[in-house]
């Protein structure tokens, strides 16, 4: 038992050590494996050892420490790193930080499993070092707050939930004094020169050190500064393994190469046992397969270039707790008048989905039984043979996915009047039909608590009024029907809709992450989302203290992650607005009479079997 526990062990050291060499280029790369502690930084040749059973969180951080090794050696150029390095030991250790954030971050913009391996491992780091805070200010953790608030920027991925807190805390200080060159950072992540450079102005920017331009010129990039000298100074050692001095020529000339590396990748596959490859290949494909939850399965919408001021005042409420049950039917009535012409038009459509689906749900049937329904087609056979039994059918279910969709409506002012109305009944009537069906649905909507701003900006204006400050206003999130609630027991709330003084101003990209993060929460098999909008994100607030796009920037970041990284199948309609430009799977309606019409039309072809293996073709 302790021998097939040796082997294995060594197996995995094999096949990590391969990896590194691979993912580094560098075939000759000798990997060593000792018990002290590691610095995942990857300046380090010596990664984290194993005990001999090999736990599941030892496997995860010796992978991640591996990769971020590899990827420092790949993507990072010590010389041109030392040429840009501040004197100040602060700012220096920033300046690391934010180093090691870009060489991982393109290695898990890459590569889906290092991009888990590299997750794992820093959830593991902090989870055992955790953050605090000191009343000195000069003991701020500014290199571990700068390293997540990149790897955000770059990866969209948010902060490990133990840093959550002290992150958060600094945020708006942060990006409130240096946004603009953060934003800038996602261009240059592959450009290390002009990275670095960008890394010294948002050090300027948080006054820790001056900028490049304002230190001591002598340093040129034909200058024979020895990057070994800048070493021994550092206080964190970022000397690297034997032949280094020779290595870094040589990434300074590869880090412009962002290749797959296939032929590596080959040559590592040689060396490995038939099982270890096996294990690899399927790890890789779940790893690309699944959807990394910290992307969008939570409320939190701080994306690469995206901030709320404050969360205090936002609201997730069920529609009949906004107006009692007596107001609700009222609501209810008026809306049943109002669309007593529109009513028998939609219905026809809905049956026609219905009919679809039904179809697709039990298409097919098994003859010549005993019991069941009378096969008339084979009562021949009887008449020419009194002896012959009778013959019976049974129609069979085939193999239909649990599906939920969500319905997410825009409760924007500029939806009031007519559009609302449909959007309300056509909302109504895909409830009922979907729900015959054995489809769940869930009804949402979105909209602001207050015109301009609200407790939000009040909050905001007692402080000072910060620059840049992000979403000031203060969100509502309606929930109309939850998917679990039966359709009978909610219709009175799509009422609500019709109320005055509901609809405000709309915060678009926010909206759909909420959206979204239920949708994830389900256990259906298939989840459908579609959107029903008549205008970009618009909130006056918002956009007086921010840049003009800013609102239509974040939805376009949620809209992309959702549709290349999510199981959730996205679709749009928009009334009297070209929404075609956000989304992939969009139409647009001219007319709000249209969108009966068009909701089924879009349902019916995402639910069609034949259309939806051409889209994915």
């Amino acid at each position: 038992m302790f021998k097939k526990a040796t082997h294995k062990l060594d197996q995995f050291k094999h096949a990590v050590s391969s990896t590194v060499r691979a993912i580094s280029e560098k075939p000759e790369l000798e990997v060593s494996f000792g018990a002290e502690n590691i610095d995942i930084s990857g300046t380090e040749g010596r990664l984290p050892m194993l005990s001999i059973d090999m736990p599941m969180t030892e496997v995860t951080k010796v992978r991640g420490a591996a990769d971020a090794y590899a990827l420092r050696l790949r993507y990072h150029n010590q010389a041109l790193h030392a040429k840009y390095a501040p004197d100040n030991p602060m700012a220096q250790t920033v300046y690391e930080s934010m180093e090691q954030a870009r060489v991982e971050a393109i290695g898990a913009t890459k590569m889906p499993g290092v991009a888990q391996n590299l997750a794992a491992t820093l959830d593991d780091h902090y989870t055992k070092s955790r953050l605090s805070l000191s009343a000195n200010a000069d003991e701020v953790p500014y290199g571990d707050i700068l390293r997540l608030l990149v790897r955000e920027r770059l990866t969209h991925a948010h902060p490990p939930e133990v840093t959550n807190e002290i992150v958060n805390q600094f945020r708006t200080q942060i990006e409130s004094k240096a946004a603009l060159h953060l934003d800038e950072l996602i261009d240059n992540m592959g450009d290390q020169e002009a990275f670095s450079l960008l890394s010294r102005k948002i050090i300027a920017d948080l006054d820790l050190a001056e900028d490049f331009e304002g230190e001591d010129k002598n340093k040129s990039p034909n200058s024979d500064d020895n990057p070994d000298d800048q070493d021994m100074e550092d206080d964190d050692g970022e000397q690297e393994g034997d032949g280094d001095d020779s290595d870094t020529q040589e990434e300074g000339e590869e880090e412009a190469d962002s290749s797959e590396g296939s032929s590596e990748a080959s040559d590592m596959s040689a060396e490995l046992s038939e099982e270890m490859i096996d294990d690899m290949m399927a790890e890789e494909a779940m790893a690309k397969a699944m959807f990394n939850p910290n992307d969008l399965t939570t409320d939190h919408a701080q994306g690469p270039r995206y901030s709320v001021y404050s969360t205090e005042f936002d609201e997730i409420i069920a529609a009949e707790e906004l107006c009692d049950a007596e107001e609700l039917s009222f609501l209810r009535r008026n809306l049943d008048q109002q669309l007593s012409g529109l009513h028998g038009v939609i219905s026809k459509l809905a049956n026609r989905l219905q009919r679809m689906l039904m179809a697709q749900q039990r298409r097919s049937w098994d003859f010549d039984l005993e019991e069941g329904i009378l096969d008339t087609a084979r009562l021949t056979r009887v008449v020419t043979n009194p002896l012959h039994a009778l013959s019976f059918k049974v129609e069979n279910e085939i193999e239909f996915k649990d599906t939920v969709v969500t319905l997410l409506i825009d409760n924007s002012g500029s939806m009031r009047g007519r559009p609302i109305t449909i959007a309300a009944m056509c909302a109504d009537i895909l409830a009922r039909t979907l729900e015959r069906c054995g489809v769940k649905v869930e009804i949402l909507g979105f909209t602001t608590k207050a015109w301009k701003g609200g407790k939000s900006r009040l909050k905001w204006l007692e402080n000072s009024k910060p620059t840049k400050p992000g979403r000031l206003n203060d969100l509502r999130h309606i929930v109309y029907k939850t998917a679990d609630s039966p359709w009978r027991r909610t219709r009175n709330n799509l009422g609500l809709m019709l109320r005055e003084g509901l609809l405000k101003e709309n915060i678009d990209g926010e909206s759909l992450l909420w959206a979204h993060s239920r949708l994830m929460s389900r256990t259906e098999e298939r989840r459908i989302l579609m959107v029903i909008s008549d205008g970009a994100p618009v909130d006056d607030s918002t956009l007086s203290t921010n840049s003009a796009n800013y609102l239509e920037d974040h939805l376009r970041d949620m809209i992309g992650w959702i549709e290349k990284r999510s199981p959730v199948e996205l679709l749009a309609i928009g009334i009297g607005h070209d929404v075609t430009r956000y989304y992939q799977n969009a139409i647009t309606v001219m007319d709000a009479e249209q969108l009966g019409g068009a909701i089924t039309e879009q349902l019916s072809d995402l639910f069609d079997e034949k259309s939806r293996k051409r889209c994915l073709n």
